[in-house]
């Protein structure tokens, strides 16, 4: 009898603790209101943000959410599943807006606000989120497009076909003599670690000999690789709507060849692969390194960039496939690109990177695998690329990101810059100097 009492009292207490831990995992599963509250930086005495745009992407379910902000500057989301989320803003103000709200006139037509936040967690007893908004000059020289997708590994030219496009976007002729364009390394996880942010990027005030604190994760970006467009201040100009391709290997990538060590090389579906052949500018490693990558195909015809700094093994300008990386161009003389100070990542295991302020970037792209559950930490900063873009159709898919077109004026096309990739560029077919 003892026996059996004991059995139904062993039934009893697992019943309970079942019926117990359903009615956890339901609470933890109960959707809740959440809201992000908005302000300008302190250099807009931190007012808050009316009518931005904010946006919030479940990490885990790539649902995605927009609401806009209210007259205290909140935007309320009401009954969202708990989970981990990325958030970004964008509030974009015409110059009589700017002036009534600040007090002063602008010297430019539109001002663009931006904020993100990635990694912030929603529940129950985390209902809110608070995301400073910051602006900087809109380039007259933009990203047009990224082709770091490649094309079919078997079809295609693999990466060798790879190529980055920068675009006037201004209405006066722009030099791209001695514009730099660099690759921007940092952690590929959101997991967070002793030498991570919260967000999972490398908190690179840990990295081994960086005195400066937290202003080195947020007036700072790191690039792995670096290249320069020759030149004497004039001899590269750029028409208002005209722009610069930068090929990886200038060659036409739709036709058979022979590689650098002799061997013939069939492309065997030329329509899902480019012709780089008039490129205006190519990466050649063989000078730089002293020896000659076997795919690293060197057109007379089109001028070498020069490599400025090159931290990795890479042997060209092989953009990352899996869209990890981020991509920024800036301006500055030898000299002080010399002063840069280098650094290796808090982790640790990576070569050394150069330190690129943010106050002299004229454009930034943050790229990542995928906008769900193989989200890249951002490496830029919200004033510069307040969200990411990314190619949904996956590596190899002869696929670019590109920037979208805004207008047509007297015939020039300007293109979308509102400093925040996720809402500036589409997915494409991969195709130098065309447009969406």
């Amino acid at each position: 009898m003892k026996k059996i009492l004991s059995i139904f009292i062993l039934l009893f207490a697992f019943i309970i603790q079942s019926c117990s831990n359903d009615d956890n995992e339901n609470e933890a599963l109960k959707p809740v209101d959440f809201s992000v509250s908005l302000k300008y930086d302190a250099t807009f005495n931190s007012q808050v943000v009316k009518k931005a745009s904010v946006t919030i992407v479940n990490t885990e379910t790539a649902n995605k959410y927009t609401v806009e902000s209210d007259e205290t500057g909140v935007a309320l989301f009401k009954q969202i599943l708990p989970g981990t989320y990325s958030i970004t803003s964008t509030k974009v103000i015409q110059s009589a807006e700017f002036t009534e709200t600040f007090g002063y006139t602008p010297t430019e037509a539109e001002i663009n606000f931006n904020g993100a936040e990635s990694s912030v967690i929603v529940n129950a007893t985390a209902t809110t989120a608070n995301i400073e908004m910051k602006t900087s000059k809109v380039g007259d020289f933009v990203i047009k497009q990224i082709y770091y997708g490649g094309s079919d590994t078997k079809k295609g030219a693999v990466f060798r076909d790879q190529f980055i496009e920068i675009y006037n976007n201004s209405n006066t002729v722009q030099y791209a003599d001695g514009l730099y364009m660099a690759q921007l390394t940092g952690s590929t996880t959101t997991t967070v670690a002793s030498y991570s942010l919260p967000n999972g990027q490398f908190d690179w005030s840990k990295s081994e000999g960086m005195t400066m604190g937290n202003t080195a994760n947020t007036d700072y970006v790191y690039g792995i690789n670096i290249i320069k467009i020759p030149g004497n201040g004039t001899q590269y100009p750029v028409e208002p709507g005209k722009s610069i391709v930068i090929a990886q290997n200038a060659i036409n990538h739709k036709a058979n060849y022979v590689d650098n060590n002799g061997k013939a090389v069939s492309i065997l579906s030329p329509e899902l692969t480019v012709d780089l052949s008039t490129a205006d500018f190519e990466a050649f490693l063989g000078t730089y390194s002293g020896s000659t990558y076997q795919y690293d195909i060197q057109n007379p015809a089109v001028p070498d960039v020069i490599i400025a700094y090159w931290g990795n093994s890479n042997n060209d300008l092989i953009l990352d496939s899996l869209g990890r990386q981020a991509y920024t161009i800036f301006k500055m003389t030898d000299a002080e690109f010399a002063a840069l100070k280098k650094y290796k990542n808090p982790k640790g295991d990576a070569p050394l990177s150069v330190q690129i302020p943010v106050a002299i970037l004229i454009d930034g792209v943050d790229t990542t695998r995928d906008l769900g559950t193989l989200l890249v930490p951002k490496k830029l900063p919200s004033q510069i690329d307040g969200g990411n873009t990314y190619i949904p159709s996956g590596a190899y898919s002869s696929k670019s990101v590109m920037r979208k077109t805004k207008t047509t004026i007297a015939g020039r096309i300007v293109l979308q810059d509102t400093n925040n990739s996720t809402n500036d560029f589409v997915e494409v077919t991969a195709n130098p100097r065309g447009f969406n």
